[in-house]
């Protein structure tokens, strides 16, 4: 077999890791300069959404002898509405950072395989697809994926981030969700130490949205994170970003190509993270490879999570500010919070199931 991966992000970098560590070797095509060739931002995986899953370093380490390190751990979650502020305490996931930084995901991948990566690559998909008996495309870009099949676009995002200097618990992250600023979005708070932080504000860009200022979003956003924090923030830097599609390819696998990371759709509707099941599809597709199981078989769930994620974006999308208040000051009842950190408990799956009694065909 001639294996070709085209990109290196999460999912191209542990299926190339993945492929290794059972006997084969791919050529790796990736457009930019270097591998985490963008802005540094810090993302977060919260075990809330990835149940029964509690601990997703230990199951990549224990499952498939994959090893990251994160930058920390969440140990507490704060859930700010315009007017309530609830919070979840326990086991809650890791933050993680992703670009240029030295100790991003991409670069720690990197660091561990050996396949070579040819950087600046212009080679397309119609090329590559002649040369190489099997293709995984890992690019990222879903207009990449629309040249060869379709695919759904839920919404498109418009973010605003910046990296900010303060004092913050390491430990702790903080999520606003208030339509004043974040209009059928949100807006969140990593702390990469504890002097630096994350703050991104995301929104869809439905046209009700595409009128409002974004400037004057994210500055009324900044000042309330603010006020809450009890701090005055700094930024370091910051980037802007619009367009970013959020949706799902209609087929995980076509011949030997292989649609991976956000080209299958791996991007939750609800909270915009996606890099756990990123790097699960890039190891589902070279155990496909290898003939250990299934691509199509293994990503039935991601698949399923993303539609239970997409109802909830829905659901949150529907709800003003006032009731948006209520469902804060709900999570202030203790033994609400204990349940929806317990790993037997399955937020996506049972408001999947709320809101679509009949199984859909995913």
């Amino acid at each position: 077999m001639k294996i070709a991966i085209m990109g290196a992000g999460l999912s191209g970098l542990a299926c190339a890791l993945t492929l290794e560590k059972n006997g084969y070797h791919a050529d790796i095509f990736e457009k930019r300069g270097m591998v985490g060739d963008r802005m540094i931002f810090a993302e977060g995986v919260s075990s809330i959404f990835h149940t029964p899953i509690d601990d997703y370093i230990k199951f990549l380490s224990e499952t498939y002898d994959i090893h990251l390190k994160p930058t920390g751990n969440i140990s507490k979650t704060y859930i700010h509405s315009k007017n309530e502020t609830a919070s979840l305490e326990g086991n809650l996931g890791f933050i993680n950072m992703r670009g240029k930084h030295p100790e991003s995901y991409e670069m720690q991948f990197a660091e561990q395989i050996h396949s070579p990566i040819h950087l600046h690559s212009k080679k397309i998909y119609e090329e590559i697809s002649k040369e190489y008996t099997h293709v995984v495309v890992a690019t990222g870009d879903p207009s990449d994926v629309q040249r060869i099949q379709p695919f759904d676009v839920a919404y498109k995002a418009s973010f605003k981030g910046a990296t900010v200097a303060g004092s913050f618990k390491r430990n702790e992250i903080h999520t606003w969700f208030n339509n004043d600023f974040a209009p059928k979005g949100m807006s969140y708070l990593l702390p990469h130490s504890d002097t630096e932080a994350s703050f991104i504000l995301v929104y869809p860009q439905y046209p009700e949205n595409q009128v409002k200022d974004k400037e004057k979003l994210w500055q009324e956003g900044f000042s309330f994170a603010e006020a809450s924090l009890q701090q005055k923030l700094n930024v370091t830097s910051d980037y802007s970003l619009k367009d970013f599609i959020i949706g799902k390819s209609a087929y995980p696998r076509i011949g030997n190509t292989f649609f991976v990371g956000n080209c299958l759709g791996c991007i939750s509707p609800f909270i915009g993270f996606g890099e756990f099941t990123a790097i699960l599809t890039g190891i589902y597709a070279a155990e496909d490879i290898c003939g250990i199981e299934s691509y199509e078989k293994q990503t039935k769930h991601v698949f399923q999570k993303y539609h239970d994620s997409l109802t909830l974006r829905r659901i949150i999308e529907h709800s003003s500010n006032e009731q948006l208040d209520r469902v804060v000051r709900s999570l202030q009842v203790e033994f609400l919070g204990k349940a929806l950190t317990s790993p037997r408990f399955q937020l996506l799956k049972l408001l999947g199931k709320i809101a679509h009694p009949i199984s859909r065909e995913t």
